[in-house]
């Protein structure tokens, strides 16, 4: 980190407090000696998104304006081990910070992501840009790590995706949308994009899953890591996204997206069990209004 600092924003880190620590990535916020406030991303060498293909999504956001993203001081690849990121630090407190401090209402915060969503969908994937697999590539990565029990009653949400697969309808999407990867920055009016038109005054964050599916798969992910899988809370995201949505095939990419968190995070890495426990009885269990399960 200190090596990241040196080479890439040209001044030694004088105060570091570490944000996260995951298996591929460590993000620290940082204040230089210099007296500027920066965020250190580091990639694990190993891992197929790095901090090049970091900054050439969030130059690939920039250019398109229609959301604001933190910018990018410098890149480079420290030795054989890890890439780290350089970015200006737009603010110390998230979205999920906000509702926590009763800053900002839930179903508020929740109305900004489904806007952000909206106005990122809007933006045409850049061609050459490195992107995570696409849902059959996720799928088959699934069907190797999930337990058989829980895999065979994804059947039948995986039957529904199969046949709702459209490529009118791809669009670009974040992956990983939920009220940690947004800055909160506290202005109610609107900020100024790239290319001069009105965008929210909050930065998205974390490009790491972004791919081309179709809506239906970005915002089923927003809505289990949200913990917003209850009827109420799922037509509100829906209503506040703004755009066509599919309900059947909402509600597939919802067992999904659950199914695949609960894989990953709590079965194979055992992060938050309880949590992923409760999303996917919600997401699987006949009794929570689900269409396809």
């Amino acid at each position: 980190m200190e090596r990241a600092c040196a080479e890439l924003a040209g001044s030694a880190p004088a105060e570091t407090v570490q944000v996260s620590r995951g298996p591929k990535t460590a993000v620290y916020r940082v204040r230089l000696a210099d007296g500027r406030p920066v965020v250190v991303k580091l990639f694990a060498a190993d891992t197929t998104h790095r901090a090049a293909d970091e900054a050439r999504l969030l130059a690939a956001v920039t250019a398109a304006g229609r959301v604001r993203v933190p910018v990018v001081i410098g890149h480079a690849v420290l030795g054989l081990t890890v890439s780290a990121l350089v970015t200006a630090d737009a603010g110390t407190s998230t979205l999920g910070d906000a509702v926590r401090a009763g800053q900002i209402p839930r179903p508020a915060a929740l109305l900004r992501l489904a806007l952000l969503m909206a106005a990122f969908h809007s933006a045409k994937a850049p061609p050459g840009i490195p992107l995570a697999p696409g849902i059959g590539q996720q799928v088959s990565a699934l069907a190797a790590h999930c337990p058989k029990q829980i895999f065979v009653r994804l059947a039948p949400a995986l039957e529904v995706i199969a046949a709702g697969a459209s490529l009118e309808r791809l669009v670009w999407c974040h992956g990983d949308l939920h009220l940690e990867n947004v800055i909160h920055t506290g202005a109610r009016r609107l900020a100024t994009g790239e290319r001069g038109q009105p965008c929210l005054p909050d930065y998205l964050v974390d490009f790491e899953a972004a791919t081309v599916e179709v809506p239906e798969y970005d915002l089923a992910q927003t809505l289990v890591t949200c913990d917003a899988l209850e009827p109420p809370d799922r037509v509100f995201m829906a209503a506040a996204y703004g755009r066509p949505v599919d309900t059947r095939l909402l509600d597939a990419y919802v067992a999904f997206q659950a199914v695949r968190g609960w894989t990953y995070a709590a079965h194979r890495e055992g992060r938050d069990r309880d949590a992923w426990a409760a999303r996917l009885h919600l997401a699987l269990s006949p009794q929570s209004g689900r269409t396809v399960l």
